[in-house]
């Protein structure tokens, strides 16, 4: 069976404080006004009878008062609110800490998830990757150097010229790597809470789309809700990454961390895009990750400047415009033993790209007027690259629309586009009105 996180039965399998949920319980109360024991449960991500304990406590010291709802067989059914003295000392912890969420996992069980989720390796078959870029045209020796990178999970560095799909290649891995792993809302490291699940890179997979004999349904019961049935992450990164994003962001306001995109990445991929035009140099960035990659932890910063240990387990994928050589030394290309270089497309791929655009675009495709474009445009004038087809086929369609001619390539149309796209000194005004 697959890993999944198991409901905690008490505080000491949860790995929870007592004073941290009647804190919580405080401030919940103090954001949300009355509340009832159920909606507490709920919040916190923790069975209701963890925290029955804590409500019964809290209004025995006088800081709380139960004032509707149906209380029997237990305080889930009750509708709480503060007493003055309790809303007095909820107002002081807000002030110290406003985060109000899913209680903490321990760092130690995030560890084991990481474990137990890793990517797994050597198992992909040519069939797989001829399936995942079944819409890309790439050559077959490209796709059988990057098979082989990909089976072995580890970093993988991928560059050539601008415009030739890097980009696109290292997305199609995310229907490789589609499967569904766990992530915890939050995590707890020596009583710091690190804020980890992030909508914009941790996509929930759909209720209907879960396997009937995964955990994430056959155990949905038995399920620690302080975790997120998710698609492995794929998070793209680019010119405004810097050193400060690579370790923790304390969050003044709610006196919580926010987990760098290289957690956030762990048994999943992370896309250094654009590598080598961020503000800060090249082996500056790689010189900060070759203990992660060597010895797969991370260690990451606290406001108090104690570095704690976080596991670094993803498949890290370099996309630079330049050659390796411009930018390590021998030291650090050592670690990364796959180094592929993604080259121009020949002329019979760029009239297959073209193509494929063109039905895309619901635009006719005419060979004679794409051969009078290379003509003029590309043999003995410029490199052709893979991203050329897409725009000039853009600003074609921008044309026909402002001209009212059909949704057709003409020699005329292509010749136009390309002297704007290009700059190109011999323009095509005269072809029109030829």
């Amino acid at each position: 069976m697959s890993w999944y996180p198991k409901r905690p039965d008490d505080l000491e399998s949860a790995k929870t404080r007592n004073y941290f949920l009647q804190d919580s319980i405080l401030k919940i109360l103090y954001v949300r006004g009355t509340t009832r024991g159920a909606e507490v449960s709920e919040i916190l991500h923790l069975p209701y009878s963890l925290l029955d304990t804590e409500l019964r406590h809290l209004r025995e010291i006088g800081s709380i008062v139960p004032i509707s709802g149906n209380g029997i067989g237990g305080y889930d059914g009750l509708d709480f609110t503060l007493t003055k003295t309790g809303r007095e000392y909820a107002s002081e912890l807000y002030s110290r800490s406003s985060y109000i969420g899913a209680a903490p996992v321990d760092i130690a069980d995030y560890r084991e998830s990481v474990r137990q989720q890793k990517l797994p390796t050597r198992w992909i078959k040519r069939a797989h990757m001829e399936n995942a870029f079944r819409d890309l045209v790439i050559s077959p020796s490209l796709l059988d150097n990057l098979g082989p990178a990909l089976n072995s999970g580890g970093p993988v560095f991928v560059y050539g010229k601008p415009g030739n799909g890097k980009t696109a290649i290292a997305e199609r891995l995310t229907r490789i790597f589609h499967q569904g792993i766990f992530v915890p809302y939050s995590i707890q490291i020596d009583g710091q809470i690190i804020q980890f699940f992030d909508e914009k890179v941790h996509v929930r997979v759909p209720e209907h789309l879960i396997p009937a004999d995964h955990p994430a349904k056959t155990e949905a019961k038995r399920l620690d809700s302080r975790w997120v049935f998710v698609y492995r992450p794929f998070i793209i990164v680019g010119g405004e990454l810097s050193l400060e994003m690579l370790d923790l962001i304390f969050q003044n306001g709610q006196h919580c961390y926010e987990a760098p995109f290289q957690l956030k990445a762990n048994c999943g991929v992370l896309l250094v895009d654009d590598f080598g035009r961020q503000i800060v140099k090249p082996r500056d960035f790689l010189n900060r990750w070759i203990y992660p990659l060597e010895k797969g932890v991370d260690f990451l910063t606290l406001i108090t400047g104690k570095k704690v240990e976080v596991p670094f387990d993803q498949m890290l994928i370099f996309s630079p415009n330049l050659s390796p050589e411009n930018l390590a030394d021998e030291a650090f290309w050592r670690r990364i033993r796959y180094k592929i270089p993604i080259p121009d497309p020949s002329e019979s791929e760029f009239q297959q790209i073209f193509e494929q655009v063109c039905r895309k675009e619901k635009l006719e495709f005419h060979k004679d007027a794409f051969e009078s474009m290379l003509n003029r445009h590309f043999r003995q004038k410029r490199s052709i690259r893979a991203v050329h087809a897409r725009d000039i086929l853009g600003q074609v369609k921008d044309q026909i629309a402002y001209r009212g001619l059909p949704p057709s390539i003409t020699p005329e149309l292509l010749d136009e586009a390309c002297s704007l796209y290009f700059g190109d000194s011999a323009g095509a005004a005269n072809l029109w009105s030829a």
